[in-house]
């Protein structure tokens, strides 16, 4: 098998005429220079170099060589330097996973704005509540929710918090009373939104933290459908505020309990840590933390 280094040493041996300037400029040994050209010659069954104690010089086979390995070489350099172009480039494609209501609601929107900004890079979006494999190809970014990035194979850059609200519809309240602390809502329908990892509802407040298992007629797997269940005056609703902002400042459902902060988490980009990571895929993450933030406009 050829050995690319064998070539390197050849070459540098023929440009500078001396295994001892070639050695010093590959940063090697004479020793290995020579052992180099030896294994080179052997291989190819040819002398590649006259060598006397004064004089070095090239084979008509060597002076054929040398030549292919010139070329060889910048070849290699420009490959090297096409690779180097092409991790700086902003140009690429990305495949994007999201859970469904954050990329319905905010995620589509910023994407549009990065292919404003970066035509030349495309995109794929799958918007599902299932965490794609990155190993094995499913996706080069995901952005999902969780209290912190328990992932250790994969590098999470946080998007933004995802703080919590208590909501209802006006209608819903004008049927039953307002609940003024948190065990109140016992005797209320809760809409409850299956992402909740603990299976209640913890409140926060200033006489202490308030546990809550809520009890009602709906449940979904996502904030949106909770939101429109709320929106439908079915009951109280525990949802993050990326979904219910919209709604909340329109009227048509009102925050309850104030007074009471229910746990926060976050957004996170999560990718393989990956040191050629092409150039657009962390264009994207970094544009995403620069249209978000700790921050955000839903809140």
């Amino acid at each position: 098998m050829l050995d690319l280094n064998e070539f390197l040493t050849f070459s540098a041996i023929a440009d500078t005429k001396s295994f001892s300037r070639a050695a010093e400029k590959l940063g090697i040994s004479k020793a290995l220079a020579s052992k180099h050209v030896a294994d080179l010659e052997q291989s190819l069954g040819v002398k590649l170099l006259h060598r006397t104690t004064r004089k070095l010089g090239l084979t008509p086979a060597g002076e054929l060589f040398h030549e292919r390995c010139r070329q060889l070489i910048a070849h290699a350099h420009d490959a090297r330097h096409e690779i180097e172009q092409f991790r700086s480039s902003p140009g690429g494609h990305i495949r994007i996973s999201s859970a469904m209501t954050f990329g319905r609601r905010h995620l589509l929107p910023a994407v549009a704005r990065f292919l404003l900004r970066y035509p030349e890079v495309s995109v794929d979006v799958d918007l599902t509540q299932q965490f794609p494999d990155l190993v094995t190809g499913g996706a080069d970014v995901v952005i999902r929710q969780a209290d912190e990035p328990v992932l250790l194979s994969l590098v999470a850059r946080r998007l933004a918090p995802m703080r919590m609200v208590t909501c209802a519809s006006p209608a819903y309240l004008a049927r039953n009373p307002m609940p003024q602390v948190p065990a109140d809502l016992a005797t209320h329908n809760c809409l409850v939104y299956f992402a909740n990892p603990r299976g209640e509802w913890i409140f926060h407040g200033p006489d202490g933290d308030h546990a809550v298992k809520p009890k009602g007629n709906f449940k979904a797997n996502s904030a949106d459908a909770v939101v429109e269940a709320a929106l439908g005056d079915l009951g109280v609703a525990v949802v993050p505020t990326f979904a219910a902002s919209d709604a909340l400042r329109g009227g048509k459902l009102q925050r309850l309990l104030p007074d009471y902060n229910l746990p926060e988490r976050a957004l996170y980009a999560a990718y393989l840590p990956n040191p050629t990571m092409a150039h657009c895929t962390k264009l994207f993450v970094d544009f995403l933390v620069e249209q978000f933030g700790d921050t955000p406009y839903w809140d």
